[in-house]
């Protein structure tokens, strides 16, 4: 089970998510991080920010979602930053598994990943 809450912080989105990232509970992240970059209701964000650090499993469906969404970001001029604990924790070590951190802005905290514009 995932839960998933979107906080706007000023013209940034923080999206905290908490529970298992699998193939079942992917596509609602998928959905989450659709609402924040494709509301036509809302100003786009400057940022997003995905807080992954209640995560205890991120599979590769998660991933996947994360890469797509960093793209869409981009062309949207949009900065996205996973925040993520550090490099000893299950998440940190499915990016690092699946060699993707380094083409993805990771942080370690949400105020770092704020704070640094």
């Amino acid at each position: 089970m995932v839960t998933i809450t979107p906080v706007r912080a000023g013209s940034v989105c923080v999206l905290t998510v908490s529970g298992e990232v699998d193939l079942t509970s992917g596509p609602r992240l998928r959905a989450a991080l659709d609402d924040v970059l494709d509301d036509p209701g809302a100003p786009p964000p400057t940022g997003v920010v995905v807080d992954l650090t209640g995560v205890s499993f991120l599979g590769s469906a998660g991933l996947a979602v994360l890469v797509d969404a960093h793209e869409r970001a981009s062309q949207r001029g949009i900065r996205l930053k996973i925040v993520i604990d550090g490099g000893g924790s299950a998440v940190a070590r499915a990016f690092q598994a699946a060699a993707i951190h380094e083409h993805l802005d990771l942080r370690h905290s949400v105020g770092e990943a704020l704070r640094d514009g």
